[in-house]
């Protein structure tokens, strides 16, 4: 095998397929990375039985052939050799991948290519599509709420479902809950699945927040769900089990409702946050009168911090405290110029949404303080 490529090209592709690389693999073989190289293709594989990549980029193939070899190592010494175009190569019986470039040169030991896993593209019993910025969007506005460890491993992913003319993404910790939605342009068979986290931040850090025309082709079966989209395909396999209810976790009513601006709020919770990262559950005090916010923290051994911010205010006064984190992390993601914050009493979770997007609701359970 020997082919010529763009330096940039393959550590853009790379960088995306270890995320498929096992971190703990049950054999060595799931450490590396499959490279096919036919034509003016090189096809790029990585699977670790949770989630399964392929990545294709340009190449010019003088020997068509294919290798496998570690790849964290691959990635890390194509992102830091010099030069724009590489030449990677090995020898005909050979177990050493080599890598050139002008003025640098690696040689890297390979795996069997029979024993490698290869990601399987195909299609679902079903499928629709959607636009890039929107999955990207459901994605962003959920993901951060699932929880990172869970004896219930359906609180590990998040719930994606298809209802009729509508696309629902859901995620919760059970203290914390982030529903997004959208209009799809067609009407779909109505299911549900639950995906793991890791697979849609994968997807996350693939889709540039540029790119807004594009379209990608979901499918889907009754183990599996797939991505596919300009040269990528990702499978992810679903995480069994049934996602609970979450429509009675959903305040409907309210005695308090805030509206302030995202900037200013967003500020004022990472300023105090400094403080109440010295405290021992992270915590902040909203206190919400005379049509002013004000969050603050106090540590034992540290000191206080405070912040007032103008929010328009209907309703009851009240004071409330919360893991600092649920509020931080909801306001890197809220879109609008303002946002509203719907209270009913010190003990009652509080509920974001943004003035100008009813598809988005974030759910966020107190601390008793």
């Amino acid at each position: 095998m020997k082919f010529t490529c763009y330096k940039s090209d393959l550590n853009e592709a790379l960088q995306f397929a270890v995320r498929a690389v096992a971190v703990k693999p049950m054999t060595p073989i799931l450490t590396g990375i499959y490279m096919r190289a036919e034509g003016s293709v090189l096809e790029i594989h990585s699977n670790n039985f949770a989630t399964g990549i392929i990545v294709r980029i340009p190449v010019n193939t003088e020997i068509p052939g294919e290798v496998v070899v570690n790849g964290k190592k691959l990635h890390e010494f194509v992102r830091s050799i010099p030069g724009e175009t590489l030449v990677l190569s090995d020898e005909i019986d050979s177990s050493v991948l080599k890598i050139d470039a002008s003025s640098a040169g690696v040689e890297l030991l390979t795996m069997s290519c029979s024993d490698f896993p290869k990601v399987k593209y195909s299609e679902g019993e079903n499928s629709f599509q959607i636009r890039t910025k929107t999955l990207r969007d459901l994605i962003r506005k959920t993901v951060f709420a699932v929880a990172k460890e869970d004896s219930r491993p359906v609180f590990t992913g998040c719930s994606f479902e298809l209802a009729k003319d509508r696309i629902l993404m859901v995620a919760t910790n059970t203290h914390r809950l982030a529903l997004a939605s959208e209009l799809l342009p067609e009407t779909y068979p109505s299911c549900s699945f639950v995906v793991p986290a890791e697979s849609l931040r994968g997807l996350l850090a693939r889709i540039s927040p540029d790119d807004v025309d594009n379209q990608v082709t979901v499918s889907y079966s009754t183990r599996y769900l797939m991505f596919s989209f300009d040269n990528v395909f990702v499978s992810s396999r679903l995480i069994e089990g049934m996602f609970p209810p979450y429509d009675r976790v959903i305040p409907s009513t309210n005695t308090t409702l805030v509206t302030v601006d995202t900037a200013e709020f967003k500020a004022a919770v990472d300023f105090v946050a400094l403080m109440s990262k010295e405290t021992e559950y992270n915590t902040v005090k909203f206190t919400f009168g005379d049509n002013n916010i004000e969050v603050s923290s106090a540590s034992p051994e540290i000191g206080g911090a405070v912040k007032h911010v103008k929010a328009e205010i209907e309703g009851e006064d009240l004071e409330i405290s919360f893991n600092v984190n649920y509020i931080a992390d909801v306001m890197r993601v809220i879109d609008s110029q303002k946002v509203n914050i719907g209270l009913t009493n010190r003990l009652s979770p509080a509920v974001f949404t943004e003035p100008d997007n009813d598809g988005y609701v974030y759910v966020a359970t107190p601390v008793r303080a």
